[in-house]
């Protein structure tokens, strides 16, 4: 048998390059960490939410979810559909005949070039239509504020919209960033968390159940959810099941659902009931 060689110590070259290599990586994950909005790119653990303030996390079994007729079901849960002009007319008889139990509608939206709020054109003609259907109304504003004045702004003219009609669900605040949009391209994560309390907070004063609508990367990433804990959240995430960490009321699960009564495809949403 051959006798074995010893192992040589790392030389001074060797251990130059684990530094640099190590150097490397923290120059990397330091430049993740400070990459602004204007790239998409945020950093927010999961981990870091639940320690600032624990959030419940979702305890719902994936085996629980199940499709029937290109609809998505679980226990308790009621389904519902979320509309805006781009829906064209909505025949809300047959949409009720179908299964859907509720319907979130756009009120409006401010402009992402101009910042000009504008109200959806079919909003009246969308809400009187799905309560005298019979369904559960929530509505959402889609939002391109800059400031906390603008949020408040939008809200006001959400409240002024929804006046004298009935909401069993919330008034959504739904901000996204537009690509290539130059007046929102200097937002921060955290001011769209401070947008979305300014936002809910002025809804709430009102007497109204507030939310916010959001992906995973914004859930994950942008959003200090722990700060917005008091208002319902909707998830966006197309899957067979929310596998997001975080517990929601609210998850809309595609955005090319199909429903008797509306001639375009539509995003088909879920409210947890439990």
């Amino acid at each position: 048998m051959a006798a074995k060689k010893k192992k040589k110590a790392p030389g001074k070259n060797t251990a130059g390059l684990i530094c640099c290599l190590v150097l490397l990586l923290c120059a990397v994950v330091f430049a993740v960490k400070s990459c602004s909005l204007r790239s998409g790119v945020f950093w927010t653990s999961d981990s870091q939410q639940s320690v600032q303030d624990p959030l419940p996390t979702n305890a719902r079994s994936a085996e629980a979810f199940s499709q029937q007729d290109g609809r998505i079901t679980y226990p308790g849960a009621l389904q519902g559909v979320d509309v805006s002009s781009h829906q064209g007319q909505i025949d809300w008889a047959s949409v009720k005949a179908s299964g859907i139990s509720f319907a979130v509608i756009q009120v409006g939206y401010r402009g992402y070039g101009s910042g000009q709020i504008n109200a959806d054109e079919r909003f009246a003609q969308n809400i009187e239509g799905a309560l005298a259907a019979g369904l559960d109304v929530g509505v959402y504003f889609f939002s391109q504020a800059t400031s906390e004045d603008e949020a408040v702004e939008e809200a006001e003219f959400v409240l002024e919209a929804v006046a004298g009609y009935d909401l069993a669900y919330p008034i959504f605040f739904d901000w996204e960033q537009i690509e290539g949009a130059e007046r929102t391209a200097d937002v921060t994560p955290q001011d769209i968390s401070d947008f979305s309390q300014a936002f809910c907070k002025h809804i709430t004063q009102a007497g109204y159940d507030a939310g916010v609508y959001f992906n995973q990367i914004y859930g994950y990433s942008v959003m200090e959810l722990h700060e917005l804990r008091d208002y319902a959240f909707w998830l966006a995430e197309y899957d067979d099941y929310p596998s997001f960490y975080y517990d929601v009321k609210f998850w809309q699960y595609t955005g090319s659902g199909t429903v008797p009564g509306i001639s375009t495809v539509v995003d088909l949403d879920l409210y947890f009931t439990d």
